[in-house]
């Protein structure tokens, strides 16, 4: 008499599977679990891909910073040596002396025993015949061939590395194997009236450069598969030896330095990789290539263990939802059930049928406290899960800030000298070029200092390294007393320090130039005594090219200055011809 309807309490009116599907309780245990389901995947692939692109870019910046600092420390060394051998080639004994003399070959000794890469040290004739060189190797050779006697009669010269099968059969082989393999540097020696005397040499052993690699990798390189690689301008792999052949610089990387990307090698592996030029700024640029690189399973190591544990959570709390979900739907609909079969049995016309219920409202409150029940379990669930999203983005949040502290570390400690506590050379490069553009901004000039320790190459061989390393403190702690706050100053190489004035003319400069050599001179280091500075002082101009202009000035007036005697302020105002 209500109509046509199923005749059982439970029935579907449909098939089996039709029936189970159209179920309260099963419907809405699915829809929990998909709805669990569709979040957990919808934030597993947002963090995912934040904490992807803030661990390539953190570990990038790594890569960046130690690639940075091996090609620096590469040019620097190639600086020095350039400088070492022009300086020698200057000095008294091989500009009048006689270059086969004793005192010429006790000479060589001592600057090769200076510097313990020097596979070779020596001096040839303007004909291209060894008069002297240390230990005795090679006199009497003719050398008019060699790129390095014909580039070195016309002035300083860097050569690439390659091998000498001459002098490798003089020297002890490596244990590894390898071959030898050289770096030539060479000056041309001139007599006081400026006739070209001969030649000064020397090959450096190419080992030098594996142990700068060794030194600037982290102690966990070789775990977390950090490989250094040098790579000539034209592209040809020359370190680690034992990949020569084997691995080619891919073409993205052939055009320029750029920032750390994933690249795909040769050797069918994707690695994270960083790569930086060493300018040495010597008078022949070799254009090496220092690469860094890590393959991306080893860089991205953690988001994949983050992602294994989000998706084990994913499956636990999908899980736990469509059973709470169940257990929801059978406490709320087995009310409605028991409503359905004294419906259906006063349908059949069972009118004696009663409900068994307390009363009306009371049965209306019951549901209501049903509803209540689920409602605040729905809630709860709900709750939980956020609280569960708030943690984990808690923990990404926390591991992205410990990751941009330490980069800001590293990128403060790639910017301090170790031994003075100054700014060091990549800092100092950094701050010119700030300088240089906002002169050219301002229109006001800034004034450029270079102060080189007089004779500190003889304190080092008289006191030590430990001495010498106290005197470069005790320079670094004077010349922070004698600056302005808004003066930058670093040091720049070895026993060589930089001060940039900004806003400062030429009077104040040498005012300042004068007030820092006067203030070294007049203190005493423990153990040394008096020491002094030479100071080439120049002033970069808005019409300057680049802010590299003044420091070439600086540098003449710096060796003009040495050559004057030391312990004097000299400015140079034009670049020497």
């Amino acid at each position: 008499m209500f109509g046509e309807h199923c005749p059982g309490p439970f029935s579907s009116c449909g098939d089996g599977m039709t029936g189970w599907f159209n179920s309260f309780r099963i419907r809405l245990t699915l829809f929990f679990g998909a709805l669990s389901m569709a979040l957990g995947l919808g934030l597993f692939l947002y963090i995912t891909q934040v904490s992807s692109e803030s661990m390539t870019n953190a570990r990038g910046e790594t890569l960046r910073g130690l690639t940075g600092h091996i090609a620096d420390v590469l040019a620097e060394t190639l600086r020095e040596r350039e400088r070492e051998l022009w300086l020698l080639s200057q000095s008294p004994m091989f500009v009048d002396g006689p270059l086969d003399g004793v005192a010429m070959r006790r000479r060589l000794d001592q600057v090769k025993a200076s510097y313990r890469h020097y596979a070779w040290l020596g001096v040839a004739d303007a004909a291209g015949m060894i008069q002297s060189a240390a230990d005795g190797l090679l006199i009497g050779q003719n050398v008019d061939q060699r790129p390095w006697f014909q580039e070195g009669r016309k002035g300083r010269f860097v050569g690439d590395i390659h091998e000498a099968v001459l002098l490798a059969k003089k020297l002890a082989a490596l244990p590894s194997g390898e071959p030898l393999r050289f770096v030539d540097f060479a000056a041309p020696i001139h007599d006081a009236r400026g006739e070209l005397r001969g030649v000064l040499a020397a090959h450096a052993h190419w080992q030098w450069v594996a142990e700068v690699i060794n030194r600037a990798l982290p102690a966990n390189a070789e775990g977390e598969k950090i490989e250094a690689l040098i790579f000539s301008a034209d592209g040809r792999l020359l370190h680690p030896y034992e990949e020569i052949g084997q691995l080619s610089l891919p073409a993205q990387l052939k055009a320029g330095e750029n920032s750390p990307t994933i690249v795909e090698w040769s050797d069918d592996g994707r690695y994270l990789t960083s790569n930086v030029v060493v300018r040495a700024s010597t008078r022949v640029e070799l254009g090496w290539r220092v690469v860094l690189r890590q393959p991306v399973q080893h860089a991205l190591a953690p988001v994949a263990r983050m992602q294994r544990s989000l998706i084990l959570l994913g499956l636990f709390t999908s899980a736990v939802f469509m059973l709470l979900a169940y257990r929801l739907a059978v406490a709320f609909s087995r009310p409605v059930e028991q409503l359905a079969v004294a419906a259906r049995r006063i349908e059949r016309g069972d009118e004696q049928t009663h409900f068994r219920f307390a009363g009306r409202t009371l049965e209306l409150r019951g549901l209501a406290a049903s509803l209540e029940g689920m409602t605040s379990t729905l809630l709860a669930n709900r709750q939980a899960l956020e609280a569960s999203n708030a943690s984990l983005e808690q923990k990404v949040e926390e591991r992205t800030a410990e990751l941009t502290e330490a980069n800001q570390q590293l990128s403060l400690l790639a910017r301090r000298d170790a031994l003075t506590g100054l700014h060091n050379r990549l800092a100092a490069t950094e701050r010119l070029r700030e300088e240089f553009l906002r002169a050219q901004r301002s229109g006001k000039p800034y004034a450029l200092l270079l102060l080189d320790v007089d004779y500190f190459k003889k304190v080092n061989d008289t006191h030590g390294h430990a001495v010498g390393d106290a005197v470069l403190k005790h320079v670094a702690s004077l010349l922070g007393v004698a600056l302005r706050q808004t003066d930058f100053v670093a040091r720049y190489g070895g026993e060589e320090f930089l001060v940039l004035l900004p806003e400062c003319d030429r009077s104040n400069a040498l005012l300042v130039a004068e007030k820092i050599r006067q203030r070294v001179a007049s203190a005493t280091v423990p153990g040394v005594g008096h020491i002094t500075l030479s100071c080439g002082v120049a002033m970069a101009d808005v019409g300057d090219q680049d802010e590299d202009l003044a420091v070439r000035l600086a540098d003449q007036a710096l060796y003009q200055a040495k050559d004057a005697g030391r312990n004097r302020v000299v400015f140079q105002a034009q670049a020497l011809a």
